[in-house]
């Protein structure tokens, strides 16, 4: 099997044309079977490649003949467990060349993988350095039963299809890349708006949503008092409390304002009713998340937080400068959001909410207590809240619990 014959022209001709338009699963799919075409006996092929990505090292994509294909993640968090010096993806990768293994030969602690090979019953095992534009590493490796290994013109045959192989793969795992990166600093939701075009100013879309506001108390006193690695293990800290139970509840982080988290949770179609109660339970879990005080820097800290809810109307799009742009939700309700959460400092609530939200949650049996109009800047007219949970409100009296939320002092 010649590398400039029929198998590599038809492959290589596939993988740089109509693959690219598949899902990388279909892909990988598509080159194992080719390749088990062309009498190449590989019973196990697999792909893999870095990521960028807050919470993920690298993926992986494994293909069997006959079975589903499998997908690897390997997590950021477990970066020091050792993997990859015990992976052979280290040797190739050092030796800048395709890597051969005798599976049955060789002692189940020489690579990690080497005992999940042999209980695949696997004999023969090998890996292919690959390398993209940007020399970042990416690994294609394929194994057989058989008891032969893999023919010089078989292994030349991958040799020759590697260049297309990471053009193929540089182009799939891009657009990973883009949506992770995107997804990490400006949402979800908002990356997918960005990766599909809306990327000019004044492209706006009207939206209806529970819109919630978090705003972490003392921060600023805080940050003057400890020094800048204790501060940032603070703040992550009460992010780490407030948007697992926020995206847990279907709502979509769009912005940290300092140390403000701006979240949403869309309506869809008319039914304000959903949103909200998701909006509620979300708050309700983030405070339940603060478990008490924890050291740092030497000394015990407690972290407190108020949590303001409103639902209403916005724009979410593009607003900015330029090419400086910003996507983000805009707008009175927005605004009103942002004012009941001022009101949560100044009157010592750890959670309150706006009229509309009140009404919905008194309709679906959840308690709510008045607290009373108040004063705020940039309305024109006093601004009424409540307190989930039917406790008293005159702070002199309150014994600092209500549906479960522990009563803060104002900053």
């Amino acid at each position: 099997m010649k590398a400039n014959g029929a198998p590599i022209d038809v492959i290589r001709n596939w993988l740089l044309g109509d693959a690219i338009t598949g899902e990388l699963s279909t892909i990988v799919e598509g080159l194992g079977y080719r390749l088990l075409k062309y009498g190449v006996p590989v019973h196990r092929l697999t792909v893999n490649f870095g990521l960028i990505n807050p919470s993920l090292l690298a993926a992986g994509l494994i293909w069997r003949p006959g079975r589903p294909i499998d997908f690897v993640r390997y997590d950021y968090a477990n970066r020091d467990s050792g993997m990859y010096e015990r992976s052979p993806f280290k040797l190739a990768e050092k030796e800048g060349r395709r890597i051969s293994i005798d599976v049955a030969a060789t002692p189940d602690d020489a690579f990690g993988v080497i005992p999940e090979l042999k209980a695949e019953g696997l004999c023969h095992y090998a890996v292919f350095p690959l390398r993209n534009s940007v020399g970042t590493n990416m690994y294609l490796t394929i194994a057989t039963r058989d008891a032969a290994d893999f023919t010089p013109a078989q292994y030349d045959l991958l040799d020759a299809l590697s260049p297309a192989i990471v053009a193929m793969l540089e182009i799939k795992t891009l657009r990973f890349t883009l949506r992770d990166v995107l997804g990490a600093y400006v949402g979800r939701a908002a990356a997918r708006e960005i990766v599909q075009g809306t990327v000019h100013r004044g492209q706006v879309t009207a939206m209806r949503a529970a819109i919630l506001v978090a705003d972490l108390r003392r921060f600023t006193q805080l940050s003057t008092e400890l020094p800048p690695e204790a501060t940032a293990d603070l703040i992550n800290r009460y992010y780490d409390m407030v948007v697992p139970a926020i995206e847990a509840g279907g709502g979509e982080v769009l912005k940290f304002i300092g140390d403000a988290v701006l979240a949403v949770f869309p309506v869809n179609g008319n039914n304000d009713a959903t949103a909200t109660l998701a909006a509620l339970d979300a708050a309700r879990a983030a405070l339940a998340a603060n478990d008490g005080p924890f050291e740092v820097n030497g000394r015990e800290l407690a972290i407190t937080f108020g949590i303001a809810l409103h639902i209403g109307e916005a724009v979410y799009g593009n607003v900015g400068s330029g090419n400086r742009l910003d996507f983000t939700v805009i707008g009175r309700d927005v605004n009103i959001a942002a004012r009941i959460g001022t009101l949560c400092s100044r009157l010592g609530r750890n959670f309150l909410v706006s009229a509309a939200v009140a009404d919905i949650a008194r309709a679906h049996g959840q308690p709510m207590t008045d607290a009373g109009a108040h004063a705020v800047r940039g309305l024109d007219r006093p601004l009424t809240v409540f307190v989930p949970g039917d406790g008293p409100l005159d702070p002199e009296t309150d014994d600092g619990v209500s549906q479960g939320l522990v009563f803060v002092a104002p900053e």
